[in-house]
């Protein structure tokens, strides 16, 4: 409704009403999607989750979409990015929630699920998914880790390129427009509209330096154990980059404070076993690349 009186008030010609329905028409679609994914699951809390074992010749990928054979000859589909494709590709397994047509999946040791569906057929034009050995080997080497890094390196590249596009359009936008009525309004839209796209173009460089760091290649030719201490409990809150902190010992029996800021899958792992991977052995006071062999999770460990 206030969308609509500043169109009646300022007119198409102000650009206030551009900023308020780009702005919070973006917000209500990303929210409405979101309330409706929760909702969904929501009706399943309590529910177990059932294990699904993959048949040598029972998993078919095209692109991001995946598809698995049930016992019962039809087909499971979801969607998953590559780092944890690859994972299943040599594991083998996965954690379905839900018995109808619409489920929710999740590969082990992952802390968030996918929505999937059960059909008669896979895809048109789905190809056979080849085995991935699962043993251990050097982070420089790792499969799943290389595909989980291509895969946050393209993400980072495309996110970085629509808020340059979107940054750059908005102040097209705002010198396109002519402030004929000069009041408090049409200025505040215009200026609300050029500070948002220069966040936007911010952003956008700063993505997409992040996307050229990622693609470097990594070195580290071996994983370092640590065991752990952590200072509270963790409890999971969101998918999203979680901090943790305690105490660490090195192999060699030093000792210290730690700070890790990693993704919740990996949070969750250190919590549970008490045991945290490094890519490498850093030297002392140094931070290094926290991970988890032959799983897609990433995170930062700094030593206090």
């Amino acid at each position: 409704m206030l969308g609509v009186l500043l169109v009646v008030v300022e007119g198409w010609g102000s650009a206030l009403p551009y900023l308020y329905f780009g702005t919070f028409g973006g917000l209500l679609l990303m929210w409405t999607y979101v309330l409706v994914l929760y909702r969904r699951i929501r009706s399943l809390f309590g529910e177990p989750y059932h294990r699904l074992d993959v048949a040598p010749d029972g998993l078919r990928t095209k692109g991001s979409r995946v598809s698995v054979r049930l016992p019962d000859g039809r087909w499971l589909r979801t969607r998953l990015p590559g780092g944890p494709r690859v994972q299943l590709a040599g594991e083998r397994r996965l954690w379905v929630l839900g018995t109808g047509p619409r489920v929710f999946v999740r590969p082990p040791g992952a802390m968030w699920v996918r929505s999937g569906r059960i059909e008669d057929a896979p895809p048109a034009a789905a190809v056979p998914a080849g085995f991935v050995p699962r043993y251990a080997t050097p982070p420089s080497r790792d499969p799943v880790l290389a595909a989980h890094r291509a895969f946050q390196a393209r993400r980072s590249a495309v996110t970085g390129v629509t808020l340059l596009v979107l940054g750059a359009a908005g102040l097209a936008l705002v010198s396109s427009l002519e402030d004929e009525s000069g009041g408090i309004a049409d200025a505040a839209g215009l200026g609300g509209v050029a500070g948002g796209s220069a966040v936007f173009l911010m952003l956008g460089v700063l993505m997409a330096v992040g996307s050229l760091r990622i693609r470097r290649p990594l070195t580290e030719d071996g994983w370092v154990e640590l065991r752990i201490a952590l200072d509270t409990p963790f409890v999971p809150r969101a998918r999203t980059a979680v901090r943790l902190t305690g105490w660490a010992w090195y192999p060699d029996g030093r000792q210290t404070r730690f700070k890790l800021v990693a993704d919740v899958s990996l949070a969750a792992n250190v919590a549970v076993t008490g045991q945290l991977w490094l890519l490498g052995y850093p030297p002392a006071g140094k931070p290094a690349k926290a991970g988890l062999p032959g799983y897609p999770c990433l995170g930062s460990f700094r030593p206090a």
